[in-house]
């Protein structure tokens, strides 16, 4: 064989190698920022089930990173631009306070996409996720206004968002439905995550003799903690908390961010993410109402089941007229409800709430 011969057989050879040599893509990096610590219950808890379950389905494809403990601001917008530096693909921000500064670092990386927490504001390569908690917590007020004792009921507000005051406001009109004796007072702790104000929150409304205390949008199980050991009823958020009250906690109102996380995963691997909003609701499954407590009667069981069939039927509309403020002024009049744009701004609450709304 000539050397020029051997040289070409040598090159196909080469260029064959290359066709067949096969390619493997570079996993698709996801960055999870959190404002609070991981535990093992409530906000950041939840998600991150869904991180875990998200890494056993897609494999080799994905590769995620967590930031927890990251407050909104200065250092949140710091640690966002450094996940996208150091090459994610997808940006999950799991606060309602990273909404702006996510946002502009979305225009300014337009192939990233981004998916964010309770927000309101979308873009091209900028989702948001949130979701009806309220329809949960009308139900548990419902039931909560069956189970009290003293006709007086007490929550525990993180941040005064639309999301957290249209849980509250909720809950009140669920309890007022089944007893509309009863009254429900609100303290506000004006933080996502700081047990120690969470617990001096809920003793002092049971000291006040509320008998049901109802968490809202903690990150951690102070406040169900806190009714356990004074043998009180108590209703916990985002994920199933009753190792933390196994005596005591009525239900919790849970949420599933997995189905929509795992659609964001799978467009964006495709190259067809398109910011958008998502909301889970009774009805797909993004919210859920945890097993009730064997000790609440079969008959207010009965009885919440059938409203959340109705809320899932769209025959009850929790929000639905006539409703008024807590200064006397008409939300909505008889037939009529709250359209979902004005529960998604909420910023007051219902008749009857005792409780000042911070400004």
């Amino acid at each position: 064989m000539s050397s020029n011969v051997f040289a070409g057989a040598l090159l196909a050879g080469a260029l064959c190698a290359c066709v067949t040599q096969p390619v493997t893509a570079a996993p698709l990096e996801i960055g999870f920022l959190y404002q609070s610590p991981v535990s093992d219950v409530g906000w950041v808890a939840a998600h991150e089930l869904a991180r875990l379950q998200l890494e056993k389905e897609f494999g080799d494809r994905i590769k995620t990173r967590v930031v927890q403990d990251v407050k909104v601001g200065p250092d949140g917008a710091r640690v966002m631009r450094e996940m996208v530096s150091d090459g994610a693909g997808l940006v999950v921000l799991g606060s309602f306070g990273y909404m702006n500064d996510g946002l502009k670092l979305a225009s300014e990386h337009p192939k990233t996409s981004f998916v964010h927490a309770s927000g309101f504001k979308q873009a091209a390569n900028f989702g948001t996720y949130n979701a009806r908690w309220y329809e949960g917590a009308y139900v548990a007020g419902m039931v909560a206004g069956k189970v009290t004792r003293t006709n007086k009921l007490g929550y525990v507000g993180a941040i005064p968002i639309p999301d957290v005051v249209s849980t509250i406001n909720a809950f009140a009109l669920g309890v007022k439905r089944t007893n509309p004796a009863a009254t429900v007072s609100v303290v506000w702790v004006n933080e996502w995550f700081n047990p120690g104000s969470e617990r001096d929150a809920a003793n002092a409304l049971m000291r006040q003799g509320a008998d049901v205390i109802g968490s809202g949008f903690q990150d951690n199980p102070a406040i169900v903690q806190a009714a356990e050991a004074r043998g009180v009823w108590s209703i916990g958020m985002f994920t199933d908390v009753r190792k933390a009250a196994p005596k005591k906690l009525l239900t919790s109102i849970t949420h599933d961010w997995t189905p929509h996380l795992r659609q964001v995963v799978a467009d964006t691997l495709a190259g067809k993410f398109k910011g958008a909003p998502y909301v889970g609701t009774l009805k797909n499954g993004g919210v859920g109402l945890v097993e009730w407590n064997p000790a609440v009667p079969a008959d207010v069981q009965a009885m919440a089941k059938a409203a959340q069939a109705d809320i899932v039927s769209g025959k009850l509309l929790p929000f639905a007229g006539p409703l008024k403020d807590s200064t006397g002024k008409v939300r909505a009049a008889q037939g009529a409800a709250v359209s979902d744009a004005d529960i998604a701004g909420m910023n007051w609450f219902v008749e009857g709430i005792q409780g000042t709304m911070p400004r």
